[in-house]
C-alpha cells in the first residue's frame, strides 16, 4: 500500500480518497478508520458534567444496574444508551459484544487467553481485564479473524 499526503491552502475541507484495484476487507478497515476519526461518544463523568469522547478512546461498554458505561483509559462516562444500541451504533467502529453486560473495543485488546467453562479471558491496553462469556467467545473470533464467518 502506498500512501500519499498532500497539502493545499486552498483547500476549505480535508478530503480523502482512496485508489484500489478491489475494494477488499483491507480497503473497508481503512475506510472505517478514516470515519471514526471524527467520532464521538457524548456523556456524563463522574462530576456530573456533559463530555464527548473519541469513538477510538472507549476501551469498552458496560451495562450496570440498569445504566450504560463508557470507559474510556482513565475515566467513566455514563451514557443515555442501551447496550443494544451500543452494540448496533459502533458494530462498524471494531466493538463486539463479549457478554449480555458488556462491549469490548476489539482495538483496545492487548492480549487474551482461555478460562475455565470455555471463556476467554482479554486483557485491554490499560491493563484491566474482561471475561468473555462462551455465548460470546465465537463472534470475538470472527470479529478479530481468527474464526470463518459462515
Amino acid at each position: 500500500m502506498k500512501l500519499f499526503v498532500r497539502e493545499k491552502c486552498n483547500v476549505r475541507e480535508t478530503e480523502v480518497e482512496i485508489r484500489c484495484m478491489v475494494r477488499d476487507s483491507e480497503v473497508d478497515a481503512l475506510i472505517t478508520s478514516i470515519r471514526d476519526t471524527g467520532r464521538t461518544v457524548i456523556g456524563e463523568n463522574e462530576k456530573g458534567d456533559l463530555c464527548q469522547v473519541p469513538v477510538t478512546g472507549i476501551l469498552y461498554f458496560e451495562a450496570v444496574d440498569g445504566r450504560v458505561f463508557a470507559y474510556p483509559e482513565h475515566e467513566v462516562i455514563r451514557i443515555k444508551h442501551t447496550l443494544y444500541e451500543v452494540e448496533e451504533s459502533y458494530s462498524s467502529n471494531y466493538f463486539v459484544r463479549i457478554s449480555k453486560s458488556a462491549v469490548v473495543n476489539l482495538r483496545a485488546i492487548r492480549n487474551m487467553r482461555p478460562e475455565e467453562g470455555r471463556r476467554v479471558r482479554i486483557e485491554l491496553r490499560n491493563g484491566e481485564f474482561l471475561i468473555v462469556s462462551k455465548n460470546y467467545v465465537t463472534g470475538l473470533k470472527k470479529a478479530l479473524g481468527m474464526k470463518e464467518a459462515k
